[in-house]
């Protein structure tokens, strides 16, 4: 399963940097949870949550640092931002949605699966609960800003 959804989420994020961001992506590792290991959510600047109900109960995670997720917000909504309030939060969770949206895309085979609307949380914001069994596989990426990936969570 691991090289499946590699695949499917470099080509979610390819597919969605191309045309809406006009940036060039590049894929790096890719990391599964050990099964025995509890889940913990990332531990990041900035975290945009979408969730998955239905055949697949989990979500994705797009987690970058602060500099990272700015250069995003601002590529995708045409303006300069200083900060991730507003607009550029907005921004930020319509490209996690459109990641998700591919990711859910590709698992239609599994069912009828639905998208939460984004979330985003700040590092000062962590707090959030999830089942100590979810499955993690995350896909790193590199654009010219630094690094960010894309972690899909589900429960087994």
């Amino acid at each position: 399963m691991r090289d499946e959804l590699s695949e499917i989420m470099i080509e979610s994020v390819h597919d969605v940097f191309l045309a809406f961001l006009a940036m060039e992506v590049f894929p790096g590792p890719a990391i599964e949870k050990p099964s025995f290991d509890p889940y913990e959510p990332p531990e990041t600047d900035v975290t945009v949550v979408v969730g998955f109900s239905g055949a697949v109960n989990g979500g994705i995670h797009l987690c970058c640092p602060l500099a990272v997720a700015l250069r995003l917000s601002s590529s995708m909504a045409g303006e300069t931002f200083n900060d991730m309030q507003g607009e550029a939060s907005d921004a930020l969770g319509e490209l996690a949605n459109m990641i998700a949206g591919g990711v859910q895309t590709s698992l239609s085979s599994q069912g009828e699966i639905h998208l939460t609307p984004p979330a985003m949380v700040t590092e000062t914001q962590l707090g959030m609960d999830y089942q100590e069994d979810f499955s993690s596989f995350k896909q790193y990426f590199k654009v010219d800003e630094g690094p960010f990936f894309v972690e899909c969570f589900f429960a087994p």
